[in-house]
């Protein structure tokens, strides 16, 4: 147990020190440091007996921070394509442990639910004509995301909203910065840090919430 939790300090550590790469030129040393936080998320996850599938859903994405951590449309699907099969894996754990009867139980489940819907599928809308031919399977993506995040309200420990919702808030700000604002844009700057820091707490929480059920 000694051995899980000086991986996860070690992962937290690397994950708060990105911020202070993150505004550098996109090196291989660069992506290697994105990739890791996650990835030891993964390990730490593993060593604490996780459901296999927790463990997947994390190292697939790291794959999709290393992807990311490229330009280009290229790096882009192929982080799409990495994320989408955590999201899968995501899925297909909290489809076994969502309970219907917790996630109607209380109002404040529902409306955060579909707040959260509207907003994502808001976002969709915009960047629909924008996205072109990635329109379609960046509305896969959403739905399934949006699946994912809807199944963690049928979870007795409320942190698995908080991290699928942060989860998802740092994928919509990325979408917004690729196909709405674009990098030029005076936001562009501060919205980088903001998508590393909701995306990185998103899945430290979600690994902490469901290593332990």
């Amino acid at each position: 147990m000694a051995t899980a939790t000086g991986i996860l300090w070690l992962s937290v550590a690397l994950g708060t020190s990105y911020l202070w790469i993150l505004p550098r030129e996109k090196t291989v040393f660069r992506a290697v440091w994105k990739t890791l936080p996650v990835l030891l998320l993964a390990l730490y996850a593993h060593l604490v007996g996780a459901h296999p599938l927790l463990v997947a859903a994390l190292v697939f994405g790291a794959l999709g921070d290393l992807s990311l951590a490229f330009e280009g449309d290229r790096a882009f699907v192929g982080g799409v394509a990495a994320f989408l099969s955590a999201h899968i894996a995501y899925v297909a754990l909290l489809a076994a442990l969502t309970d219907l009867d917790i996630a109607f139980a209380e109002p404040w489940r529902v409306i955060a639910g579909a707040l959260v819907a509207i907003l994502t599928f808001g976002v969709l809308m915009r960047i629909w004509k924008p996205a072109g031919r990635l329109a379609v399977p960046i509305a896969v993506y959403v739905f399934l995301f949006m699946v994912l995040v809807w199944l963690t309200l049928g979870l007795a420990n409320p942190f698995a909203f908080v991290g699928a919702a942060l989860f998802i808030l740092s994928d919509i700000v990325l979408t917004i910065r690729k196909y709405w604002t674009g990098p030029d844009h005076p936001i562009d700057g501060m919205a980088a840090y903001f998508v590393w820091v909701t995306y990185y707490a998103a899945q430290v929480i979600l690994t902490l919430t469901l290593s332990e059920v």
